[in-house]
């Protein structure tokens, strides 16, 4: 019986380790949170969900051949127009909530210690919601995504000891070619989400281990 409550007792204490319930109930309430960080981990999941539903029907390579794809999608899937709107706008608003998230971060003092480790790591993520959100407007393949493609890549170009490297890595030889848009499409898809969900559970633990924020609003 003693080993049997050993071993209940070292269970319990595994489980209060990944799940700490350290946030004070006064903090975790709509008030003090504005419900930010929630909302953008709502709209990435809506991000995802719409992105699994959009890629059957998309093609990347060249921009051409991306417009074609968005057009197929806009004209001939079933809801396609509509999924990919709620896929723009989802991404979008996931953005203004990352960045409204940050300032209530700021302005309630929660990324003073112990919680300075979490705010690196909101940091990290709020870069990714940026690029995430950069790189699907480029696999639209019209002008303008093309034009910025040009200039994300004269952009990289500058960074000292790395550019080189950077632009090949994201572009390849030419912004607008085909390995550009297989490059951006693998990243936007198949890297850079499953990255993002990580870090998301990383975020939310040590929310609940550090102790939520500092001082309510």
């Amino acid at each position: 019986m003693k080993a049997l409550g050993s071993s209940r007792n070292g269970a319990l204490g595994f489980l209060a380790h990944v799940h700490p319930p350290r946030i004070p109930k006064g903090v975790a309430g709509l008030w003090p949170t504005l419900c930010l960080g929630g909302l953008s981990f709502g709209f990435f999941l809506v991000l995802v969900l719409t992105g699994l539903l959009l890629m059957p029907f998309y093609r990347p390579g060249t921009p051409k051949e991306a417009m074609g794809s968005v057009v197929t999608i806009e004209e001939a899937a079933a809801y396609g127009s509509f999924i990919r709107s709620l896929h723009f706008l989802s991404g979008q608003l996931m953005v203004v909530a990352i960045v409204g998230h940050t300032i209530r971060v700021l302005a309630s003092g929660a990324f003073a210690p112990p919680r300075q480790g979490n705010w690196l790591i909101g940091m990290g993520l709020l870069l990714l919601a940026f690029f995430l959100d950069f790189s699907g407007y480029l696999l639209i393949g019209d002008e303008r995504a093309m034009d910025a493609s040009r200039v994300a890549f004269g952009l990289l170009g500058e960074v000292p000891l790395l550019g080189k490297t950077l632009q090949t890595l994201l572009f390849g030889a030419d912004p607008v070619g085909y390995s550009a848009g297989l490059r951006l499409y693998t990243l936007h898809c198949g890297v850079l989400p499953f990255f993002a969900l990580g870090l998301c559970a990383w975020h939310f633990y040590r929310v609940r281990r550090d102790g939520g924020v500092s001082r309510c609003l």
